[in-house]
């Protein structure tokens, strides 16, 4: 099931303003050809991020009244596109039957009782809530309906979370996701003189808000005034003088167990750390492919650190993370790697890993081994005394002169392998008994 991700941000000037104004961040998603209820409406930040997958719910309402709140009066029953839903005699919902066919895109609900408003809830994030109502009461017979992957956005001080939509929508934008999972971003900055009376701006170009007119489902567009034109101006030319890292990260990861790939994927997806700009995750059966771009321009060594850094933080935070292999490709190095820094010997430094057995630590040293690469060097051995245990020199090709920055670039990808039960590491060692205290059980050389 595809993911959809919109992430609107808002001018953090505007903030203030806006909320003192009563203003909510609203979203209305498409159905049978128009918008009419308010998918959400709620308390905004200066970044907002909707995700939703096409998961549906059906109910029937005996009201349907402009302004005010949807409300279910029959039991409200998942469904999936090609499924019906019968509301009976009775006026019971009953629970989907029939095939399901995604390709169909169509909704179906009989309608066994009588006059009868149906609507459909859709789940954005964790909750549920409704994204349409007949506005006419639907007679006994087939009802269709066709949610569609079209957003559209805007600020409200009148709606809230489920109000039916009755008066135009003013300074708004409509989005598209149809045949496009990739996320989208924009960002809204309001009048300076006048707050809600505002604009769009996406990929440094400004966008065109528009009058969204419900009882003929057409858009008119607003001309800015100077004075909101001249602010989203300078807000694309304040963003074009940072300067975008050009390289990336593209990480590859199979996991052991079914489903986890999709799991992970939408896990990640939902903890994008800070300073990264592209943040892209695709699964399919086992293996989760990732692109990954920094916010800020840096050195291409300096960048592909901090992108796998952070990939590993949010690999490392998920609960099944056992995985059969891991590998990043480096991608737009415009940069010969960074000439060595004079190496700080505090920034090397040797581990002892203990396992159960000596076959587990014959197979962890064939493992920390096969790290080496992309600026990390590990030379691992089973102690010619002990067998049960293994000795890793570990040390940075590049180093940048930040000890405390080497030793967590170094130590972290070693720490996920250890600990990721995959190839090489199918049972964690006996010592150190955690992915955290690795970097404090290494013996880091002194000056």
């Amino acid at each position: 099931m595809s993911t959809y991700t919109l992430t609107v941000n808002v001018n953090s000037d505007d903030v203030l303003r806006l909320k003192q104004a009563g203003y909510k961040l609203c979203i209305a998603k498409r159905v049978n050809g128009k918008y009419d209820v308010v998918w959400s409406g709620a308390d905004f930040l200066v970044k907002n991020t909707f995700k939703w997958d096409s998961e549906f719910q059906v109910f029937g309402s005996q009201t349907f009244e402009g302004g005010l709140q949807v409300s279910a009066d029959t039991e409200e029953q998942d469904i999936k596109f090609g499924e019906t839903c019968t509301l009976d005699q009775y006026g019971r919902m009953r629970p989907a039957h029939g095939s399901a066919d995604p390709k169909s895109g169509v909704l179906h609900v009989e309608n066994n009782y009588r006059l009868m408003h149906i609507g459909v809830n859709a789940k954005l994030g964790k909750s549920w809530s409704p994204i349409y109502l007949s506005e006419q009461p639907f007679y006994t017979g087939k009802v269709d309906l066709t949610p569609v992957e079209k957003v559209m956005i805007w600020f409200d001080s009148k709606s809230a979370t489920g109000t039916m939509l009755v008066d135009a929508i003013t300074d708004c934008l409509e989005l598209d996701f149809t045949g496009n999972t990739a996320p989208q971003t924009v960002l809204y900055a309001s009048d300076p003189n006048t707050p809600g009376k505002g604009g769009w701006q996406r990929a440094e170009q400004i966008v065109l808000s528009s009058t969204y007119h419900i009882n003929t489902d057409t858009f008119s567009f607003e001309p800015p005034s100077v004075s909101l034109l001249a602010k989203l101006t300078d807000i694309i030319n304040s963003q074009k003088d940072v300067q975008l890292s050009k390289v990336s990260v593209s990480a590859l990861v199979e996991f052991h167990e079914p489903g986890a790939a999709q799991t992970f994927a939408q896990f990640a997806l939902e903890h994008q750390p800070d300073g990264v700009r592209t943040w892209e995750f695709t699964h399919s059966g086992h293996i989760v492919e990732s692109k990954l771009k920094a916010q800020k321009d840096q050195e291409d060594d300096l960048a592909v650190r901090f992108l796998q850094d952070a990939y590993l933080g949010v690999l490392y935070s998920f609960q099944d993370s056992k995985y059969k292999r891991l590998s990043f490709d480096i991608h737009g190095r415009t940069s010969l790697p960074t000439p060595n820094v004079v190496p700080d010997p505090r920034s090397s430094g040797e581990l002892r890993v203990i396992y159960s057995t000596r076959s587990q630590a014959a197979e962890a040293a064939r493992g920390i081994n096969a790290l080496t690469g992309n600026g990390l060097s590990y030379a691992a051995a089973v102690h010619s005394d002990d067998k049960e245990w293994v000795r890793v020199l570990l040390s940075l090709t590049f180093p940048s002169g930040n000890v405390d920055q080497d030793r967590r670039s170094i130590v972290d990808p070693l720490a996920t392998a250890l600990f990721g039960g995959g190839e090489y590491f199918s049972l964690p060692p006996l010592f150190p008994n955690l992915p955290n205290y690795v970097i404090d059980a290494v013996q880091w050389n002194a000056n």
